[in-house]
């Protein structure tokens, strides 16, 4: 963790444009007992063994808390690795960083808590059922191509992380027998994937060696970024090898509905409600206010198409039914919703969809942005992906 930028060093980011850190060190703290949760799930699957369970027999509860915590274990090292690389690069700007890196970590520290607190409360109740689809995809890489040096040095060193845990928990199956050919097919499904991790990993680190040569950085980033993608999903099928479905037997991805398509009333009919894409709660509080209800005018009637905005606020509405999303918690409360009119509601996903053209992955949280900016009066209409805060409700 960098101390106290210097003056020298505050000027020397603003010139090259960084942001503070701070935001990213308050996250990077609130994730630090992740690595003794790790511990003490390893602990957990030890107690199955000793009781005479195997990785399929174990308790659906343990096989969560180890799949959670395992998922929250490699996105804090991504982030903490790519984080300290880019202070390793630039001493003397420690504490600041570039806008992309700060968008890069924090999509990766955005969903530790989510896990964690999943791992928790599967530690805490032998009913506990995970209520998101696995096994979890890592949230996409948001960095600019080419990779900048320090992105690809964190991730080498996360990947080298990783994958040495991995490699210790693959020993569960040394002298796994499993009962039937299922289960058979599921181990070497999972030997499959732990092969392929690996040999993406060992490339990339030789590529990589101790220092790359210049420009030869931007070949081992796709290798190292591929072989955690593996490792993450590798972790995920140890903790639960029925989740080690093979490619023929898995279903296709539930695509986003239309929801009925451009049906249904229209700004200036009647049966239009102008508040149909503003979060309810907001709604009750801001019904009534003239402010919010020009806003909202205004908002509608520069709509070039308010059938496509409606068709997709009906595909987001469909997929909320079906369980695919819900609204984004944090520590047991809602998210809220977002501060731009028309005050939509923040979801997270539950399962892989695809809203508005936009694919969406497990855990990541977005908001339905519709709306004109005050200088250009271009109107935006988009699903628009970030790690939200909480905003007071009311």
């Amino acid at each position: 963790m960098p101390s106290n930028p210097t003056l020298l060093g505050r000027m020397y980011a603003w010139l090259q444009g960084e942001v503070p850190a701070a935001t990213l060190e308050a996250y990077r703290r609130t994730g630090l007992h992740v690595f003794e949760l790790l511990d003490q799930a390893e602990a957990r699957r030890l107690a199955c063994a000793t009781e005479g369970m195997n990785a399929w027999t174990a308790p659906p509860a343990a096989r969560a808390q180890l799949l959670c915590t395992w998922n929250a274990f490699v996105l804090q090292t991504l982030a903490d690795q790519i984080l300290d690389a880019d202070y390793a690069a630039e001493p003397v700007t420690a504490g600041f960083v570039p806008p992309e890196t700060a968008e890069q970590v924090l999509a990766f520290y955005g969903q530790v808590e989510e896990w964690l607190n999943r791992a928790l409360q599967a530690r805490a109740s032998p009913d506990y059922r995970l209520d998101v689809v696995v096994p979890a995809q890592l949230p996409p890489w948001t960095h600019p191509e080419p990779c900048p040096a320090p992105h690809v040095r964190g991730t080498v060193q996360a990947m080298l992380s990783v994958g040495h845990h991995a490699g210790a928990a693959m020993g569960i199956f040394d002298d796994a027998v499993p009962d039937d050919a299922r289960q058979q097919a599921q181990l070497n499904r999972i030997r499959q994937v732990y092969a392929a991790a690996e040999a993406r990993a060992r490339y990339a680190a030789d590529l990589y060696g101790v220092e790359p040569a210049r420009g030869l950085h931007e070949k081992v980033g796709p290798y190292a970024r591929e072989a955690l993608e593996a490792f993450y999903e590798l972790g995920q099928l140890i903790a639960d090898p029925t989740l080690a479905t093979p490619p023929s037997e898995k279903p296709g991805r539930v695509p986003g509905s239309r929801g009925g398509g451009r049906a249904g009333a229209l700004p200036g009919k009647a049966g239009f409600d102008p508040w149909c894409l503003t979060d309810p709660i907001v709604r009750k509080a801001l019904g009534k206010g003239r402010r919010a209800n020009e806003a909202l005018r205004r908002m509608w009637a520069l709509d070039p198409d308010p059938a496509l905005t409606l068709e997709i606020h009906a595909e987001i509405a469909a997929a909320y039914e079906r369980m695919e999303i819900s609204y984004a918690m944090h520590h047991g409360e809602r998210v809220g919703h977002h501060e731009c009119c028309p005050w939509a509601p923040v979801y997270v996903v539950l399962r892989p969809v695809t809203l508005g053209g936009k694919a969406l992955r497990t855990l990541q949280q977005f908001v339905y942005d519709v709306g004109a900016d005050d200088a250009s009066e271009t109107f935006r209409r988009r699903i628009l992906v970030g790690t939200f805060r909480r905003v007071p409700q009311g």
